[in-house]
């Protein structure tokens, strides 16, 4: 139900009274056919967020319509390209939990009403129809969607440590049957028009121009009709039959529990409102879905990722705070078509850009070019593309081995190898092709900007873009903003991130910036830890179990051993402190990494062992491996992100919390390094100075922590 919040910390700046008095949600009486509308469309908000007013208004119309007993109903958004995205977000703040579970049955009854009047009902999707958007459809007849690339539908509850709650986990299931629902809701995932017709979600998919026609042609002709619980027998078996169905919950029980370790709590409670439901009856259902919203919501899990969403949605206004004015982006031009490179103008001609590439010979582009195609064709197999839109996009890049075509080119990224000499000649090269106005961003994770801008001819217009591997998952982009860059350029840099579908943060330059100095730091104390007597795996599965996607040491092993060590030594030099020497000597014995030979794991087909090398580099261990590791590494890295903070090296904590969650897999159900000090910060503090006491002042917490003051307001 819920999947959208309006931008800002502050609450909204009043709206005008004209704007305050008109209805979110209108009726429309019949037309000559006999077919009446109910529109949504809420003032002063570019989306359909759902608040009370707005169920409020919704209600009045559905009262409207039974009293007018028209021949059909078309439910339809008076916004372009806009349906209903799901509910404000800012409504669960400060709120209790039977303020919330109240809300949700609020909305089941307003829902209830309208799958229950007495002609037919269809729903005519011209845009997002995400979480309560969603919800709405399924309470009509019928689902009529425009083929338009911006059309998603789905439940997306999950995402936000909650569940669907105006119905979605009783009406989908009887739809659909009870696989592909319970996929749907517990993946959150999104579905293009065509694909949701193929799942049985949709009705109809037809051009956007005749949307409307073709929902009231259907409100003339169809009849109300009894969903199956499913296209195939082993769907409405699944769905109605008990044996089948106590199979398939008790299967995505498994799954959900092993994917989840039980530190979301959504999935399994989505699954036990879907089973109620389906056993005793939709009331018992709805009961169930909202007593398990409301307690969600209040939980510390349903807080985190609530928190994170809203400063993902905030940060689309807030990154651009105290920059210029971005310039106008339709032309890219991407040096390198390397893994990183390849990625990188896949996404920007996905999102509209035309592209031009290249590459240090006709090899190197082909290939490249073969990459962005398969990266394009295995998006289209998942349902991310249609396929017209999936030939468009291959046909935006072009490429070649020299800079023919980067004249015209409004933003270059430079993806070429991490070396500094390397970097400051393709900048030479490029500055003597590019218009003066054209921004150069280079993407490094880790080499200060301003010292590959050094001998650049118009160093202001340099700026960075850490991208992620790989570029198509990965939602972050870390714009850096070097002491002589222009805030013109910055602030283009970050447009083009959010043209890109990423989430940007902006950050100051130095070595590491902010991801890979957190990053690194807290590899770094792997290593020590490693040398102190803790075992490759024990390190590794402490982080896991405590809920990082993967160990720290086999990182390394997935980045390569040369990429992390030159991090890590820019990072410890930047610290003057000395780093670890074990990288270098497994490099040095050729040991580079996962597909170079192994690193810290041997891997031999499908498994992966410990490297016994690795124990015999570092010689005898040189402290009694005590003390929880988990606890150690994550301390040291939120150490470190306060001190990027205190330094100014991030502008604030939320874009700290979307740079460690977003970019390095900081375990989201705590919300990110910032929201989890304010939540331990006793129990943070205590252990850094504990640990600084045994093992070093490089662990005595930072100023920011020490104060006590939060780094949130509640």
């Amino acid at each position: 139900m819920i999947t959208k919040i309006s931008g800002g910390s502050a609450p909204r700046p009043p709206a005008p009274i004209a704007q305050d008095t008109r209805p979110s949600v209108t009726f429309i009486p019949a037309d000559a056919a006999g077919v009446a509308r109910i529109v949504i469309d809420r003032p002063g908000d570019p989306v359909n967020a759902i608040d009370v007013r707005l169920m409020e208004d919704f209600a009045a119309a559905i009262a409207a319509a039974r009293n007018a007993r028209p021949r059909g109903l078309v439910v339809s958004s008076g916004k372009e390209g806009q349906f209903v995205a799901g509910a404000d977000l800012s409504l669960l703040r400060g709120t209790s939990q039977s303020d919330i579970e109240k809300a949700s049955r609020s909305m089941q009854r307003v829902l209830n009403d309208l799958a229950a009047l007495p002609f037919v009902t269809v729903a005519a999707i011209n845009g997002p129809a995400l979480g309560g958007g969603l919800e709405i459809a399924l309470a009509c007849d019928t689902r009529i969607a425009a083929d338009a690339p911006n059309v998603r539908v789905g439940l997306t509850e999950t995402r936000l440590g909650l569940i669907p709650a105006a119905g979605g986990t009783q009406r989908l299931p009887r739809l659909i049957g009870l696989p592909r629902a319970l996929d749907m809701i517990l993946t959150a995932r999104q579905l293009a028009p065509k694909r949701a017709l193929r799942a049985g979600v949709i009705d109809e998919v037809v051009h956007p121009a005749v949307l409307l026609r073709a929902a009231i042609d259907h409100a003339t002709r169809d009849t109300k009709r009894k969903p199956k619980g499913g296209a195939t027998v082993v769907e409405r078996a699944a769905t109605h039959f008990a044996p089948a169905r106590a199979i398939a919950l008790r299967q995505a029980r498994s799954r959900t529990f092993a994917e989840t370790k039980g530190r979301y709590p959504a999935q399994l409670a989505a699954i036990d409102a879907v089973a109620i439901g389906l056993a005793k009856g939709i009331d018992a259902g709805l009961d169930a879905e909202a007593r398990a919203f409301g307690e969600l919501a209040i939980g510390e899990t349903g807080r985190s990722l609530t928190a994170l969403v809203m400063l993902t949605l905030r940060q689309r206004k807030a990154a651009f705070e105290g920059l210029g004015k971005p310039r106008a982006i339709a032309n890219v031009g991407v040096v390198g078509l390397g893994f990183m490179g390849s990625g990188i103008a896949q996404a920007a001609a996905a999102s509209g850009l035309r592209v031009r590439a290249r590459d240090r010979d006709a090899a190197a582009v082909a290939t490249g070019l073969s990459s962005i195609r398969a990266l394009t064709t295995d998006a289209t197999k998942k349902g991310v593309f249609e396929r017209r839109e999936a030939a468009r996009i291959v046909g935006r890049v072009t490429g070649g081995p020299d800079l023919s075509g980067f004249h015209n080119a409004d933003l270059v990224i430079e993806a070429v190898f991490e070396e500094m000499a390397t970097k400051r000649r393709v900048i030479a090269e490029l500055e003597q092709v590019l218009r003066p106005e054209a921004v150069i961003a280079t993407n490094t994770s880790a080499l200060p900007i301003a010292e590959i801008a050094r001998e650049a001819r118009s160093p202001e217009r340099i700026v960075g873009m850490h991208f992620f591997s790989p570029v198509h998952k990965m939602p972050l982009i870390e714009v850096v903003r070097p002491a002589a860059a222009d805030a013109d350029a910055v602030a283009t840099a970050v447009a083009a991130a959010i043209a890109l579908g990423k989430t940007p943060i902006v950050v100051s330059d130095g070595p590491g910036f902010y991801t890979t100095r957190v990053l690194s730091t807290m590899i770094g104390e792997a290593f020590t830890m490693l040398a102190e007597g803790d075992s490759i795996e024990a390190i590794d599965r402490a982080m896991t179990a405590f809920g990082w996607p993967v160990g720290p040491l086999q990182l390394v092993d997935e980045v390569g051993l040369e990429v992390a060590g030159h991090a890590g030594e820019t990072v410890a030099k930047a610290r003057g402190m000395t780093a670890p020497t074990i990288v270098q000597q497994l490099v040095a014995e050729g040991f580079k990494g996962k597909h170079k030979g192994g690193g810290f794991y041997r891997y031999d087909g499908g498994r992966r062992t410990p490297n016994p090398r690795v124990r015999e580099l570092l010689g005898a261990p040189t402290h009694p491996a005590a003390g929880d590791i988990a606890e150690r590494l994550t301390v040291t890295f939120i150490n470190e992100a306060a001190r990027c903070l205190d330094e100014g090296v991030l502008r604030s904590p939320g874009e700290g919390d979307l740079g460690a969650v977003l970019g390095l897999g900081f375990p989201p159900f705590l919300g990110g390094p910032f929201r989890y000090a304010d939540a331990q910060r006793q129990r943070v503090v205590t252990t850094l100075e504990r640990l600084a006491a045994s093992r070093g002042d490089r662990l005595l917490p930072t100023e920011s922590l020490r104060s006590r003051r939060p780094f949130f307001s509640l």
